[in-house]
């Protein structure tokens, strides 16, 4: 008996080692919205108990009936065997030091994996029962193994740090006074390139809202992103310094490399530009994702609000916290949703959940952000905004957010240009944008290289795709702007922290100072 218990609960921690290979990795702590012992562990360890409880107890049954040779049982078990084993392959992917997704998204992987898999499938067609006794030796002697990866899940990540660190530190209080004579906005779209929204526009895509904002400001034509990841080009435009790398180093902190450098300094150790709009007098927020701005920057921030990403396969988080029966049910869909070559099977589409995700998110953080940007107390705001970033969420077609159908990256670049307008329209009812400064930027550019061949990638991208992307947007609308003019020599946009204190400063009043603060900026005369 106690053999078979082993061997269910085996196979039911099987279903689910992506979560617990995740977790013994560590460094998700400083990504993840919620403690992910509570929010995640626990319901996945329910769904094992009940899934083990419930396998155990029909294998009884048969035992008592006297079934333990139909050939029909075995041959279940090898069926359902799939699914722990499709999952561990998706761990064993996740857990690789090197990337594999190319070699798995090329044309001739799966043909290779099924030819490989001729004789075990073989074995187990024309010996059901000796194989099923194989397989279930397999699930009981790899406990060993199981046991470890919990271990290290604990140490590196679930028991490490207690539930408090999971929450937002206490905001910078809110400083009194008149209203700022000039505030600055400062808009990220993640992942919006220069190239498809001004540069070379792919026919029948209309930003009316950017082409507004380009005839009314310093429009740069060549900057370039400090990084072409999130995690190292935000740090940097924030700090005003170039970032070599970035290490999460638990829930609220950061460890940055700089160029140079061999040891790392923490992200909310060192002064940055909402530091230095304090101590101008002014009131600062952020509304962001990503990066849990909550934890590692309120002490710089009288408001701030911020969602996670969406995790990686096992360690998906909801939005909003779930009831345990519920919370299970979810866990359960995400594990079939995870399950290798799903998405082609007729009627399956697996990025159902991370699209239904990022659009109940997306609409949180517009909400904060229409608030923020029409406060006149504020005197800079950060928003930092998951579009165009893949998944698309958005229909060119139907003009309207949604999760279902063949949407991609030009679908969210109009995304952003409607949530431009959106933004623009809360400042000016306010009555606030002749003292409202405009900078809208990305933080990189859009990544053709990560994200062709993935399964929601479109014709349309394909089309568009075969040309230099990585350039990003720079636009800047100072107080009472009217009319355009093109910056066109290039730049890094890790300028950006000191182009903001020039503003707030009143040193830099119109478009015809801007060539002169970038020429101080790269040759260091300030």
């Amino acid at each position: 008996m106690a053999r078979r218990i082993f061997v269910c609960l085996a196979f039911a921690t099987w279903c689910f080692l992506n979560t617990w290979v995740g977790y013994a990795q560590g460094r998700i702590a400083y990504f993840t919205r919620y403690d992910p012992l509570r929010a995640v562990a626990w319901p996945v360890l329910c769904c094992e108990l009940v899934l083990a409880l419930g396998m155990w107890l029909f294998w009884e049954l048969c035992i008592r009936l006297q079934w333990r040779r139909l050939r029909i049982l075995h041959i279940a078990f090898l069926l359902a065997s799939l699914v722990p084993l499709g999952i561990a392959a998706v761990a064993l992917l996740s857990a690789s030091p090197v990337d594999l997704a190319p070699l798995v998204r090329n044309r001739i992987f799966w043909p290779a994996a099924l030819f490989i898999a001729i004789a075990p499938i073989a074995f187990a067609i024309l010996r059901p029962i000796a194989a099923s006794r194989a397989m279930r030796s397999i699930f009981l002697y790899s406990w060993p193994v199981l046991a470890l990866v919990y271990i290290q899940a604990a140490r590196a990540t679930l028991l490490r740090y207690p539930s408090a660190s999971y929450s937002d530190a206490a905001p910078a209080p809110r400083l009194a006074g008149p209203p700022p004579p000039v505030r600055v906005i400062w808009i990220i779209f993640d992942e919006l390139s220069q190239t498809i929204a001004f540069g070379n526009r792919p026919a029948g895509l209309s930003l009316p809202n950017f082409d507004r904002l380009r005839n009314e400001s310093i429009y740069a034509t060549a900057a370039q992103s400090p990084a072409n990841m999130t995690e190292v080009s935000m740090p940097a435009l924030i700090l005003g310094r170039m970032v070599a790398e970035s290490i999460p180093d638990g829930p609220r902190d950061l460890q940055l490399r700089m160029p140079g450098g061999s040891g790392t300094i923490a992200w909310n150790s060192v002064s940055n530009v909402f530091d230095q709009a304090r101590d101008l007098g002014l009131n600062t927020a952020v509304v962001g994702w990503a990066h849990p701005y909550g934890r590692v920057l309120n002490r710089s921030l009288t408001e701030s609000y911020w969602i996670a990403g969406w995790m990686t396969s096992g360690m998906e988080e909801t939005f909003e916290r779930q009831p345990l029966p519920q919370a299970m049910w979810y866990r359960v869909k995400l594990q079939v949703a995870a399950l290798p070559l799903l998405g082609h099977f007729p009627g399956m589409f697996p990025g159902i959940y991370p699209r239904q995700e990022k659009a109940t998110r997306f609409l949180y953080l517009m909400d904060r952000a229409r608030e923020v940007v029409s406060d006149p107390a504020i005197g800079l705001a950060l928003i930092h905004l998951p579009i165009p970033h893949p998944p698309a969420i958005y229909s060119r077609a139907k003009g309207a957010i949604t999760a279902v159908g063949s949407i991609g990256y030009l679908d969210s670049v109009q995304q952003a240009d409607g949530t431009l307008g959106s933004l623009r329209r809360a400042i000016e009812n306010a009555g606030l944008e002749d003292r409202t400064a405009i900078l809208v930027s990305a933080d990189h550019g859009w990544r053709t290289n990560l994200w062709r061949g993935t399964a929601e990638w479109t014709p349309d991208e394909e089309a568009a795709s075969h040309q230099d992307t990585s350039g990003v947007p720079f636009l800047l609308k100072l107080p009472g702007q009217t009319s355009g003019t093109v910056y066109a020599s290039p730049f890094n946009t890790v300028i950006t922290r000191r182009l903001l204190v020039d503003v707030l400063e009143g040193r830099l009043n119109t478009a015809a100072e801007f060539p002169d603060f970038i020429a101080r900026e790269q040759t260091g005369a300030r």
